[in-house]
């Protein structure tokens, strides 16, 4: 990933980098919960990234990094949004 710049909205971490192609990537730990609960929010964040990010052709590697368990689909997608704000400036 090379350099990369870190940034915080809502509940969640975000890594990124400028590039070519959108990418993404999620860290879960074990902390967050069950395997269930990881699987759902990593489907609700490729979910978020591929309607906001991928649609709109945003150039970014991105990982992503839950602060806290349990985030509901509207702070995911909120988040990215933020996210999206801050690249399209």
């Amino acid at each position: 990933m090379g350099t990369s710049k870190s940034l915080h909205f809502g509940d969640l971490s975000f890594k990124y980098t400028k590039s070519s192609k959108p990418k993404m990537g999620l860290i879960v730990s074990r902390r967050y919960g069950n395997a269930i609960e990881r699987n759902l929010f990593k489907r609700r964040c490729r979910s978020a990234f591929k309607s906001i990010m991928v649609d709109n052709n945003m150039g970014c590697v991105v990982v992503v990094r839950p602060k806290k368990p349990d985030l509901s689909f509207g702070a995911i997608q909120e988040s990215f949004n933020s996210m999206y704000d801050k690249f399209s400036d």
